[in-house]
């Protein structure tokens, strides 16, 4: 009995010697962990809007080093999503320029497209994913129109969004008055250029930015 009593008691004070710390400190610990992430994230869609591209894509892959991979995560999936559209979308304002990894380098016209095509897919997932999601809808318009064969496709999504006035950025606007004024619709065109302007930040071209990396 003696032995069983002192068994007891060592294995009790094992449990406490090896149990976590307290659930505040726990708690405080994840808190850390998704701060940094959601941290990480927000700079890299930072470095997108200034058109650091290569940088954006950098940070989004140091974040998370299967960004590049058509799947859905479970865990911090929101985060998770906003650094994949981040990468999409610096594929896509770079003209696909951006080094993405070993077999998407964006060094010659075949790997460009090819980077600008996965951009697409991805985004096509999102959007089927998330519904009426009006921006991720306008960022797979502007994928779209960054593929020769998918432009009308672009201008369609686009088009339906702007008869609403639901284009949520200058850049939006921009981009369906370029296609607008391609298909010959000058009135459209002239409308589109026009809620670019009213809405565009100070110093902000009505129009997709020339691709740099």
């Amino acid at each position: 009995m003696r032995n069983s009593l002192v068994l007891a008691v060592f294995a009790l004070s094992v449990v406490a010697a090896v149990s976590p710390p307290p659930a505040h400190a726990c708690f405080n610990g994840v808190e850390r962990v998704v701060d940094v992430t959601n941290q990480s994230v927000r700079r890299a869609e930072a470095l997108l809007v200034d058109g650091a591209y290569q940088a954006a894509v950098k940070e989004a892959l140091a974040t998370f080093p299967e960004v590049l991979q058509l799947t859905h995560r479970a865990r911090r999936a929101g985060l998770f999503a906003r650094a994949q559209r981040v990468v999409a979308l610096a594929t896509v304002r770079s003209g696909g320029r951006v080094r993405l990894g070993n077999n998407m380098s964006g060094k010659t016209d075949a790997k460009r497209a090819a980077n600008l095509a996965w951009a697409a897919m991805l985004l096509r997932t999102h959007h089927a994913r998330g519904g009426d999601d009006v921006v991720v809808q306008v960022e797979l318009a502007e994928a779209l129109a960054a593929l020769p064969v998918e432009r009308a496709e672009a201008h369609a999504l686009l088009k339906e969004l702007g008869e609403g006035d639901l284009l949520p950025t200058a850049r939006a606007w921009g981009l369906l008055a370029e296609l607008e004024r391609e298909r010959g619709d000058v009135t459209a065109a002239e409308r589109a250029g026009r809620r670019c302007r009213e809405i565009a930040p100070e110093g902000q071209v009505c129009g997709p930015k020339p691709a740099t990396a």
